[in-house]
């Protein structure tokens, strides 16, 4: 089907022809809000406090003797990324049936859409494909002229042909549609008579019939799935503004002046500037002691510039815990209010069927959102733990005696 063809059908049909390309699922209710979120996030470790509690959590207790690999990292972790994986486990068979659900609600849709009074009339969804634009219209001008005369109460062999009439230029002409809304109902029936050419037609019933007022329900019921599909998905868009905020306030920490690079740039041009005094197996060399003091000074900048960078961590990561928290507080009521929704009209029950495969989406992201955390306190740990193990190093070894005066 072309573009444009696509574009008249949504726009003659709305939301009852969407859902026939929405995402499907069959109920992962059942799994939605057994999660607990707020113990999962408070369960993830925060920022150490000095180098010193990054280096033993990333050498153990005597840092001095450990290796160069930071092999209790991952231990120290180990209970939170498995509280991680245990909450996945939670939603996994919902993710894993993802596509087969997609797919029973793709036939759902055009099945309910092939049954639509309109869609019907115009032959079904796979005959719609093969007509070309002016088809369609025409098709869908004798539809709804048939549907309203069935609704008029008029006798089904009544002529149509002023009815079609009507609907096409409702359609084609701009003008002539917003005269028409802009009419009282006592003057759009008139208008209605005037297409028909039957004066003597039974005039409509008096208030609204059953299905009027069954129609309007769908329709209130549908403006409502949506409403509710939004709301979902400002949740989903606030986790990852939340990610980009406390990002590029992360960067800004470690780009402030005094960084390593500064330190080591610094560290390095001064001992190359100290004289040499000898040559030796390994080449020419300065006085020892003076080259160790520098490296000692080195160690100890670096060491304090961890300590400020944890000092400013510290807040980033209490306040994106908090804004993870608040997202999924506005999650759970949301859910509370959501799941369990039985509607009598069916595209509105096909968009909270497909709703509830999002929900699922959500959570992912509410868990991704708790990983994130852990990581990034696992990030600051191991980079911290580094400075602080070269610190005690170094610091550790015996200072050369001066060799020059």
């Amino acid at each position: 089907m072309k573009p444009t063809q696509t574009k008249l059908i949504l726009a003659f049909f709305g939301i009852a022809f969407l859902v026939t390309f929405a995402l499907a699922q069959t109920s992962p209710r059942s799994v939605l809000g057994k999660i607990d979120f707020i113990v999962l996030y408070d369960a993830a470790p925060g920022v150490p406090g000095t180098p010193a509690e990054a280096g033993k959590r990333a050498y153990g207790a005597d840092i001095n003797n450990a290796q160069s690999q930071q092999i209790e990292l991952d231990v120290f972790y180990a209970p939170f990324n498995q509280k991680v994986a245990a909450a996945r486990d939670v939603i996994k068979d919902a993710v894993a049936n993802r596509a087969k659900n997609q797919e029973a609600l793709a036939h759902r849709s055009i099945a309910q859409a092939n049954a639509s009074p309109i869609i019907s009339r115009m032959g079904g969804l796979d005959k719609m494909s093969k007509m070309s634009e002016e088809e369609l219209k025409q098709a869908a001008a004798q539809a709804a002229g048939s549907y309203t005369q069935s609704l008029s109460g008029a006798p089904t062999n009544a002529p149509g042909g002023g009815m079609q009439a009507m609907m096409q230029r409702l359609m084609s002409d701009p003008a002539y549609q917003a005269r028409f809304e802009k009419m009282s109902k006592a003057e759009q029936e008139a208008e209605l008579q005037k297409y028909m050419g039957n004066a003597q037609a039974p005039p409509p019933p008096a208030g609204e019939t059953a299905a009027e007022r069954q129609a309007k329900k769908g329709v209130a019921e549908t403006k409502a799935a949506v409403a509710k599909t939004e709301e979902l998905a400002a949740l989903m868009q606030r986790v990852g503004e939340i990610d980009l905020e406390f990002n590029n306030k992360d960067k800004a920490v470690l780009a402030t002046a005094g960084g390593y690079d500064e330190i080591s740039k610094d560290i390095g041009a001064r001992i190359a500037k100290l004289p040499i005094i000898g040559t030796g197996e390994a080449g020419p060399y300065s006085d020892p002691a003076k080259v160790q003091a520098l490296r000692r000074e080195g160690v100890t900048r670096e060491r304090a510039r961890a300590t400020w960078e944890l000092q400013q961590r510290t807040p980033l990561y209490a306040q994106r815990k908090a804004k993870y928290k608040e997202v999924t507080t506005a999650y759970v009521t949301w859910l509370r209010q959501n799941v369990g929704t039985v509607n009598s009209n069916q595209t509105a029950q096909l968009l909270d069927d497909n709703l509830m495969e999002i929900a699922v989406r959500c959570e992912e992201d509410l868990i991704k959102a708790a990983e994130s955390l852990g990581k990034y306190s696992a990030s600051i740990t191991s980079q911290a733990a580094i400075y602080e193990n070269s610190y005690q190093k170094t610091m550790s070894e015996p200072m050369p005696k001066s060799l020059t005066k």
